[in-house]
């Protein structure tokens, strides 16, 4: 059974005049300040890479001895990793939700549900960024959105009434958050 698409569910219209939904700007926008998405997801590899070598690093150097300094090693690896993941996240979401994003990827979990999508196969979600302003780190385009298809981000869901559930351009995943929340707060 294919999924509804975001215009197909209640409640879609008042949640775009609440402006509850992606942007949908007729013009490049511009980039937000700080970081961007590609940039934060540049982070989260060399952090990855990090977390591998750098308890193998020391433990050639320290011949394997301090076995607490190599666990260490590992455990802070993997929290710095969880945490450039959140970021990633959120600044993700906010470059959706402003209309455009600075890196695509076709196939990524990056919320740690269990939502297969039955387009890309078990335990894989898909993304499809036809709908949305494909921009450089920099700011310049990279593609333009086709109007006719809805951007990844989130929406009124189709699954739980009253919230919201983020879009990957093809799919539902299971990742929500309440419309009166504060941003991010899922």
């Amino acid at each position: 059974m294919r999924s509804p698409r975001p215009r197909d569910v209640p409640g879609y219209a008042d949640a775009v005049t609440a402006g509850l939904t992606p942007a949908r700007p007729s013009r490049p926008p511009s980039i937000l300040p700080g970081m961007t998405a590609q940039q934060a997801m540049v982070r989260c590899l060399v952090l990855e890479v990090a977390t591998v070598f750098v308890p193998v690093i020391v433990g050639l150097v320290t011949d394997m001895r301090p076995i607490g300094l190599l666990l260490g090693a590992g455990a802070a690896g993997v929290v710095a990793v969880l945490f450039a993941i959140g970021r990633f996240r959120r600044i993700l979401l906010a470059e959706l939700a402003a209309g455009y994003v600075t890196t695509t990827f076709h196939q990524g979990m990056f919320w740690f549900v269990d939502r297969p999508g039955a387009r890309w196969g078990n335990d894989v979600v898909g993304w499809v960024w036809d709908g949305v302003w494909v921009l450089t780190s920099a700011g310049t385009v990279v593609s333009a959105p086709d109007p006719d298809v809805e951007p990844p981000g989130m929406y009124p869901s189709p699954n739980r009434p009253g919230q919201l559930e983020l879009w990957t351009g093809t799919q539902w995943i299971g990742v929500y958050a309440d419309p009166q929340g504060p941003p991010g707060s899922f």
